[in-house]
Formats: structure tokens, sequence, C-alpha cells
């Protein structure tokens, strides 16, 4: 269309341009004439081959245009292939955890129950770790009522011995586990005579006492803390030689003691 357009554009310059000449010959005209015509119908050649060229450039361009279509539908085709088989996959799962629905429920139901028995199982666990284990004796009635100096007093009759504590061969209380213990003494003492005793701790001495009953048999106590670790032992030792006693109903000479904290 613009070859067109620009032809009849050359013809009208053409004619346009055409002089007036009536003192030319007819030979001079028709020269004239062709030479015009054949300029023309090389511009109508040139014309010709820009729009071959155009046409195929405007032909490749189609044909591009055609195969980025034929890719673009392609492309559509394979999204719309993927968005269908989502689709069935997510169909197939919705059914699968329909189906399973319960099962998972109760799955989960009795996990949590065993890890509820579990916590409850690791709590009783500690609180009996941290919970004061019992341990206390009582003994009474001394081996021997004359003691020498340095001698360790063998209580023979056990009142009680929670935790096993307390040896009837040695005297000697060891302590089953660590912690803060309590220990009395309680010494009788017979007229006229004295008693020196001590309440010891692996040798080292915790609390010590000196009594004299002047006009009749008299009773004293004395008590001690200390902490302990397991296997400590702790003991009632005379000092100075001593003489005990022990008659009256519950007028014992005695050796105790308690674990009171651990």
């Amino acid at each position: 269309m613009t070859g067109l357009l620009q032809l009849l554009l050359l013809v009208s310059m053409t004619v346009a341009s055409e002089p007036s000449c009536p003192a030319c010959s007819k030979y001079d005209y028709e020269e004239k004439v062709l030479e015009r015509m054949i300029r023309m119908e090389f511009a109508f050649e040139k014309v010709l081959k820009e729009n071959k060229a155009v046409s195929k450039t405007v032909e490749q361009d189609l044909m591009l245009i055609k195969e980025e279509n034929e890719r673009l539908h392609a492309t559509v085709d394979a999204l719309k292939d993927q968005q269908e088989q989502a689709e069935r996959k997510l169909v197939s799962l919705m059914e699968e955890v329909e189906r399973n629905q319960s099962s998972t429920l109760e799955k989960i139901v009795s996990d949590s129950n065993n890890t509820l028995e579990q916590t409850i199982a690791a709590f009783n666990d500690i609180k009996d770790q941290i919970a004061t284990q019992l341990v206390y004796f009582h003994a009474r009635s001394p081996k021997t009522s004359s003691l020498s100096t340095g001698e360790v007093i063998v209580y023979t009759a056990v009142e009680t011995n929670k935790g096993n504590g307390y040896s009837t061969t040695t005297g000697k209380f060891t302590a089953p586990v660590r912690g803060l213990y309590l220990f009395f003494m309680h010494t009788c003492t017979p007229t006229n005579k004295y008693t020196y005793l001590q309440i010891l701790k692996e040798g080292s001495v915790l609390i010590a006492s000196e009594y004299y009953a002047k006009a009749t048999s008299t009773c004293s106590s004395s008590q001690a803390f200390v902490q302990l670790d397991a296997g400590e032992t702790v003991w009632v030792q005379c000092s100075t030689s001593s003489h005990l006693y022990e008659g009256l109903p519950y007028r014992w000479t005695s050796f105790g003691g308690a674990l009171i904290h651990n």
C-alpha cells in the first residue's frame, strides 16, 4: 500500500513537471515521455523490491508470532495438566486424611496418655529422691557401767533403728545417707560419782558433758547437730574414767539420733 502511494506521487510529480513547450518537435516530446516512462519503471521496480522486502519481513514476523503462540499454547496445556494432577493429589490426600482421621486421633490420645503416665512416673521418682529418707535410732543400757578413759560406750538394748545405722557390736552409728543429723546422749550418774562423756564424729568432738551426782543419782542430756556424708560415723565415748547408772523405769543412759534433712 505504501509503494502504490509512492508510485502515484511520482507520476503526479512527473505530469506536473511536464513543460509547456509549443516550439518543441514531436520527436523531442516523445523522447522525453519515453525517458520519463523509463524512470517511472525503474522507480516502480524499486518500490516493488521494497514491498517484497517488507512482505518478507512481515512473513518472518508472522512466523515468529505463530511459533510463539504455539509455544504459549503448549505451556498453557502443560500448566493445565499440572493443575489437574495437583487437584487429583489433593483429593486423594483429603480422602486419605478422612480415612485415617479416627485412627490418628486414637493414636494421639494413646500417645498423650503414655506421655502423661511417664511424666507422673518421673515425678514420683523425683519426689521419692527429694523426700527426706527416714533414718533414726535409739539405743540404751550400756554394756558396762564402769568406763575407762577413751572407751566407746556400746548400748546393747535397741529401742528403734530405722535405716539400720546403729551397731550394737561397735556402739557406733554409720550414716546410710548424706544429710543433716541431730544426735543426743542421755546420761544417768550414780550417787557420789562422775561421768565425762563426749559425742564424736570420726574422732572429732561434737559436744562434751561433765556431771557429778552428789546427793542422789541424776540424769542429764546433751544434743548436737552435724552434717554427715554417707558412711561417716558418730559415737559416744568416755573422756575420763566414769560411772553410769540405770535403774528406775525410763531413767535410761542412752544414745540416739535422726536424719532431719538431706
